[in-house]
């Protein structure tokens, strides 16, 4: 099952004892949880494998032009591949092209050698694109459980704790700053009967988890000597 909006949702609202949206409503929920993502995809961007799907990675040279619209999946282009008109892969460019405008709002474009450009064939982006929180339907939209895609911006499920960390880091620190906030939650939760201090632990404690989740992730990640 997808980690869409509305089950991350209810995620948060358990982790923060606020079932029926009294202290933070859904909306406020939900930008505690995409500011989450957003922080995930500047931190452990997304792979995107150009074999995958070349009609979105790839850009066909025309002569005389030099300018080509980047697909707004990508939010960094690391190697572009030359594929001459025979359809070899001649190897990745190491000078000639440059990624112009701006990238991160879907507009940017890759400006391109005249000597480039001039001899024809392909150019096939290699780079990292975002992770994104959708609504279910807009999953469904996508079609992804029935054509699943590298460009598929599912969040991942060793993501999931290090987003709710994050996010309930950020709602503390919202009810620490709001005194009616906080009196609302307080009356709401009787039985938790917590005090400011303990308030600034449960920050310290989210934060503590959310250092131990980036570090799990980043261990992950880590390259080791391949064995042979």
């Amino acid at each position: 099952m997808a980690n869409d909006l509305e089950t991350m949702r209810q995620r948060l609202r358990d982790a923060l004892f606020d079932a029926d949206d009294a202290t933070w409503n859904a909306g406020e929920k939900d930008d505690l949880l995409q500011m989450a993502v957003r922080r995930l995809a500047l931190r452990i961007p997304r792979p995107i494998d150009p074999t995958f799907k070349t009609t979105t990675s790839d850009i066909t040279l025309v002569s005389g032009t030099y300018a080509y619209a980047i697909n707004s999946e990508y939010i960094r282009v690391d190697k572009v591949m030359y594929i001459n008109t025979d359809s070899d892969q001649v190897g990745f460019l190491q000078s000639g092209w440059e990624v112009i405008g701006d990238i991160d709002a879907g507009r940017a474009k890759l400006h391109v050698s005249p000597r480039v450009v001039e001899a024809g064939g392909t150019l096939r982006l290699w780079g990292v694109g975002r992770y994104q929180l959708l609504t279910r339907v807009a999953y469904e939209a996508l079609d992804i459980y029935t054509t699943p895609t590298d460009f598929d911006p599912l969040i991942l499920d060793m993501h999931v704790p290090l987003i709710l960390a994050w996010a309930q880091e950020q709602a503390w620190r919202r009810l620490l700053s709001d005194r009616a906030r906080f009196r609302q939650w307080q009356n709401a939760n009787q039985t938790q009967n917590v005090s400011v201090n303990e308030i600034i632990q449960m920050v310290q404690d989210a934060s503590r988890q959310a250092d131990e989740e980036w570090a799990l992730l980043r261990r992950f990640q880590t390259p080791v000597i391949g064995r042979v």
